[in-house]
């Protein structure tokens, strides 16, 4: 479903949020009105390939054993290992944001008119909400999203882990422009999920965007 002209001026839309928040189910709604998503993990995936830099950093940081036996990093051991610690996640994060945040700004870059969504879990953490037209943080309570994340298939003690070592998202709170409490049925976060849709067309979003770029003192 497009209801919107892809000819519009660009409009950039960071959405971040935790695992199990639903950040990804509002940038697929998105996709589907029509909005061009920028997948953050995607291009994380692209980093993780034989031979690339990111590779040789991860496999020196974290050992062999994320590997397979073809030699490929498994995304899965490479998970266990890194959110086993505060420090190591942080090791992680200092090898694969960089790069990261690198494609998602030459995509930007390459993309000049319509609605554009960065989906990032990194988006606040590494302060890419900046950069972003409308930045939306996601956010759902803790027992809430281990149960999801249960259900799409996660060990719960692993999902609970990663939890703990990410830390609340409630230090990103004021720095979101808007907070997108996720915490009924995948239908009410649809309707949510359009009425932001119908935000980003209407003459408020500019309100907003003039005073995010305003000098200070001056909003």
């Amino acid at each position: 479903m497009i209801d919107r002209q892809l000819g519009l001026p660009r409009l950039i839309v960071g959405i971040g949020g935790n695992m199990g928040s639903g950040k990804s189910t509002v940038a697929a709604e998105l996709r589907r009105y029509g909005a061009r998503v920028i997948d953050a993990d995607q291009l994380a995936r692209g980093l993780l390939r034989q031979g690339t830099e990111e590779y040789r950093q991860l496999v020196a940081a974290f050992g062999k054993g994320i590997l397979n036996k073809k030699g490929e990093i498994d995304r899965e051991r490479l998970a266990q290992e890194a959110f086993s610690s505060k420090s190591k996640l942080k090791r992680l994060n200092e090898i694969m944001h960089p790069p990261i945040i690198k494609r998602i700004k030459e995509e930007l870059n390459r993309i000049k008119t319509g609605l554009v969504v960065v989906d990032a879990a990194l988006l606040f953490s590494c302060g890419l909400y900046k950069e972003m037209d409308v930045a939306i943080l996601v956010t759902a309570p803790d027992g809430l999203r281990v149960k999801r994340m249960v259900k799409a298939g996660f060990n719960k003690e692993d999902v609970e882990r990663r939890l703990a070592v990410q830390g609340s998202d409630r230090k990103y709170w004021d720095k979101a422009d808007f907070v997108l409490e996720n915490q009924g049925s995948v239908a009410e976060l649809k309707r949510k999920t359009r009425a932001l849709w119908n935000f980003f067309y209407s003459t408020r979003v500019e309100a907003l965007k003039a005073k995010k770029t305003a000098p200070p003192g001056r909003h």
